[in-house]
């Protein structure tokens, strides 16, 4: 069941929020920024990074708007990022980011999803598997060789918190942060994995995905949805 309601007790947005998920934000008008990839992938919005020949098409799949083909090289794979940063942690202003992903191998894979600075390079692309986090951010993390992921913050390049999110699979899994203006959030599929209230990001962030293969085969990442809310007042 989907409410419409304040978003974040403010009296200038209000929006369409899910009654069993009171956090997840459909849609939202007022003083509000917002950005929304869940109908139709529009390419022009998006920065992409593209590390060997990795394209990102619209999607066949029912319920999905983009795919993510990394070339069979390793390493290779796209970064992406939400063109024109808009969204900041601040205290007593919501900020909701959530996105549905699928990627097709559990374990020889890189992936970041979440809100982060403008960065070209979130997870290495060369020389070694790593997160390359050169900005601030918060978001999931999966490395290479592992199925163990993570939800994390960084302030410049440094990581802040930590916290274990999930074991990696193939399925479809909904990735989600809320800010409710004093703590920090993460769920995964509905259910918390992390709640952080120090060392909270101050810099402004984007809507950001980081996928690389971690061998010489080709992989993918379907995007079913991204959307972000950030009250403004």
């Amino acid at each position: 069941m989907i409410n419409y309601s304040k978003i974040g007790g403010s009296n200038n947005v209000a929006g369409y929020v899910d009654a069993t998920y009171p956090w997840r934000v459909y849609d939202a008008w007022g003083d509000v920024d917002k950005a929304k990839a869940d109908d139709v992938w529009k390419a022009d919005e998006w920065a992409v990074t593209a590390t060997g020949t990795s394209p990102i098409t619209a999607s066949v799949l029912p319920g999905a708007v983009a795919l993510i083909t990394s070339e069979n090289v390793d390493f290779a794979g796209d970064n992406i990022q939400l063109v024109g940063s808009r969204f900041k942690l601040e205290a007593g202003k919501p900020v909701y980011f959530g996105a549905k992903l699928t990627i097709n191998e559990a374990t020889q894979s890189d992936l970041v999803v979440g809100l982060f600075g403008v960065d070209t390079t979130l997870t290495a692309a060369s020389e070694a598997h790593a997160i390359a986090v050169e900005a601030s951010g918060v978001g999931f993390t999966k490395l290479d060789a592992v199925t163990a992921a993570y939800f994390k913050t960084f302030t410049t390049a440094t990581e802040k918190n930590s916290a274990s999110a999930l074991t990696m699979d193939v399925a479809a899994h909904v990735y989600e942060i809320a800010w409710d203006g004093e703590s920090l959030k993460g769920y995964i599929d509905g259910a918390l994995v992390a709640c952080f209230t120090e060392d909270i990001p101050t810099a402004v962030l984007t809507p950001s995905i980081a996928f690389r293969t971690g061998s010489t085969a080709a992989k993918t990442c379907t995007i079913h949805w991204v959307r972000a809310f950030g009250v403004r007042s």
